[in-house]
């Protein structure tokens, strides 16, 4: 088993007029934020997550969801952080994020690192 900590989640441009209001997901669960719905981003803003996610086969590819959060309707899916491992890589890396809704302006940065 492999253990990735989430360091930060970098915003370079938003999605929405104002922030976005997001959070991630891994397997299909929710892992950032812990105790609230979403965290508000804005343009140039990084929040410290400091997650950590078993991955439990090294081999293959990690995929951790940005979603963004909705008050009337079903929460947007905004894009993935594809992170491959090596057998014998270890220390930090940062992975942009690979849009999935048509049409978004959003743009993020995921740093993480590989712990063993």
């Amino acid at each position: 088993m492999t253990q990735i900590r989430l360091n930060k989640l970098q915003c370079i441009v938003n999605d929405e007029v104002d922030e976005d209001e997001v959070f991630l997901k891994y397997n299909d669960k929710k892992i950032w934020p812990a105790d609230e719905a979403f965290i508000g981003i804005d343009n140039s803003e990084t929040f410290e997550l400091n997650v950590i996610v078993d991955h439990k086969t090294p081999n293959e590819q990690l995929v951790i969801e940005l979603w963004d959060y909705d008050y009337l309707s079903s929460n947007d899916f905004l894009g993935t952080f594809e992170i491959t491992l090596g057998r014998d890589n270890y220390g930090k890396f940062s992975t942009s994020m690979t849009l999935k809704e048509k049409r978004s302006t959003a743009s993020y940065v995921l740093l993480w690192e590989i712990m063993g």
